[in-house]
């Protein structure tokens, strides 16, 4: 199996489960759209920074 066929197969597979999850738990799904997605981002941007400017801190004389 190729890896396209299987990223789309489990991409497949996590949309029926989120679908579920929504369909039986419309307050905790939407929680989760509303508050959790945008400070999952903001995580991952944070984390990302940090993890390209640490490294040049130290020759900079920052750190």
């Amino acid at each position: 199996m190729h890896i396209t066929k299987k990223i789309q197969k489990a991409e497949r597979r996590f949309d029926t489960r989120a679908e579920w999850f929504l369909w039986h738990h419309p307050v905790l799904g939407y929680l989760f759209v509303l508050i959790g997605m945008p400070l999952l981002v903001l995580l991952c941007v944070c984390a990302g920074a940090l993890l390209l400017i640490m490294p040049l801190s130290g020759p900079l004389g920052y750190f």
